[in-house]
């Protein structure tokens, strides 16, 4: 499974985000900016004075401030609504124990840094910081274009590895020593058996493969899916264990 690092350099979707991303720090910054600003108005100067203490006020300022924006119903703070990004929740409803979660390593720009290069140097989703990971929560889009990052997803579940059929699966002994390799050999039969969706011929198919199946009613047409969420209208993606969930409102289906 590839991972952020090996992805970036040629992945246009992977660089949009991040660009969307970064976009978003600089917006929140100019407006924790303002706010500690006013703060130490109000405070007489007296938290500017603290010197290297006010970096970790500072921090502690914007842990809160993103906590709960993206705790609350928004799921987003400032920077992430003006660039039409949203946190939302692998499994489960977006809460603020999760935002908490994921957004403790602000209280330092440092441990910020080493959050964000721990998660694009790991396996999973390419869009996770690792408190991501660990609070089982991403960044995605909510704009028309949402659609592309699906595959970043699907990343984070590894499918099952395929094993080798057994010996007369194909109702055929196996043989007792190597065969010549000949034109005869080499040449598929007429009607050859098809292995059953999803597995080997003689295995039952692989739990959880998470490849979409569609269903076609009595006349042999394709049964409609829905797309849309029922409670919101917002778009339903693949969650990759089988199930739809809305980018916009985490709703799961």
């Amino acid at each position: 499974m590839p991972t952020g690092i090996d992805l970036i350099g040629g992945n246009a979707a992977l660089q949009e985000h991040w660009i969307k991303r970064v976009i978003a720090i600089i917006i929140d910054a100019i407006v924790l900016a303002v706010v500690t600003v006013v703060l130490n108005a109000l405070f007489q100067n007296a938290l500017f004075a603290l010197g290297l203490w006010w970096t970790f006020i500072t921090g502690l300022i914007w842990l809160l401030y993103s906590a709960l924006l993206e705790g609350s119903s928004g799921r987003a703070t400032i920077g992430k609504r003006v660039m039409r990004l949203q946190v939302v929740a692998i499994d489960g409803v977006m809460n603020l124990e999760k935002a908490l979660i994921r957004n403790i390593s602000k209280i330092h720009v440092l441990f910020l840094l080493l959050d964000w290069i721990m998660g694009i140097a790991t396996h999973g989703d390419p869009r996770q910081r690792y408190l991501d990971r660990i609070a089982r929560t991403t960044v995605t889009r909510v704009d028309a274009n949402a659609y592309i990052e699906e595959q970043f997803r699907q990343m984070q579940y590894v499918p099952p590895h395929p094993t080798p059929p057994p010996a007369g699966a194909w109702g055929q002994p196996a043989p007792a020593q190597p065969q010549p390799t000949t034109q005869a050999t080499m040449t598929p039969p007429s009607t050859p058996q098809s292995p059953p969706s999803g597995g080997w011929p003689g295995q039952a198919p692989p739990a959880g493969s998470g490849w979409p199946e569609h269903k076609w009613d009595p006349s042999g047409n394709l049964v409609p899916q829905m797309r849309f969420c029922t409670n919101c209208g917002g778009q339903l993606v693949q969650r990759g264990d089988g199930k739809l969930t809305c980018v916009r409102c985490g709703a799961v289906y």
